[in-house]
């Protein structure tokens, strides 16, 4: 068995204690974020190291071990417990996935009810059906009163308006025939006065 030459042996060693042993050698930060490769989840990627902002990409971006929490992108979803595609105000949570029962519209003035929502028929309910502040304004299902100015409890059929609930004045019924005088009306005493 031939032995190195004592130069090249030497050269050798002078090698190895200059570079150091690779078990021996300083952590190195391959991606330049300020993180080595002990403590970095992903050298090779700038934006990945302890402390980073997590998003919603799907990737432990903070290096906690959790992908996805806490996520500056998320989105803030609202609970709709009626199904009605309209959410809650008061119940939110943020994740960059659309949880169960929830949605991203925060317009719900009633999450319990389905038919109550933002774009919903006005009905006569006493309930604000479409979520604008007012209750049964422009209703689909109104009735029609009749004004009664002479106050004997029948309308003239030639002054209707629709409402769900009398105004001031009117009457359900339109058979009076002389809505200025409070003896006219279905079913008066007849008097000898030439008057219907």
């Amino acid at each position: 068995m031939t032995s190195l030459p004592r130069s090249l042996f030497v050269l050798s060693l002078f090698l190895l204690l200059a570079l150091g042993c690779p078990e021996n050698q300083a952590p190195v930060d391959d991606d330049g974020d300020g993180h080595d490769s002990d403590s970095d989840c992903n050298d090779d990627d700038p934006n990945i190291f302890p402390g980073s902002d997590e998003i919603c990409d799907g990737v432990d971006n903070d290096c906690d071990g959790e992908i996805d929490e806490a996520a500056v992108d998320a989105t803030t979803w609202y609970a709709d417990h009626d199904g009605d595609g309209f959410g809650d105000p008061a119940l939110s949570e943020e994740a960059c996935t659309q949880p169960d029962l929830a949605v991203a519209d925060d317009q719900d003035c009633d999450d319990t009810n389905d038919d109550i929502h933002p774009g919903a028929d006005e009905t006569c309910n006493d309930k604000d059906d479409d979520c604008d502040g007012d209750t049964d304004e422009d209703p689909v299902d109104p009735e029609t009163y009749y004004e009664d100015a002479d106050s004997d409890t029948y309308g003239d059929a030639a002054s209707p308006v629709e409402a769900c609930d009398p105004p001031n004045g009117y009457v359900e019924d339109d058979t009076d025939c002389d809505d200025t005088d409070p003896l006219t009306y279905p079913d008066a005493m007849e008097q000898c006065d030439g008057v219907d």
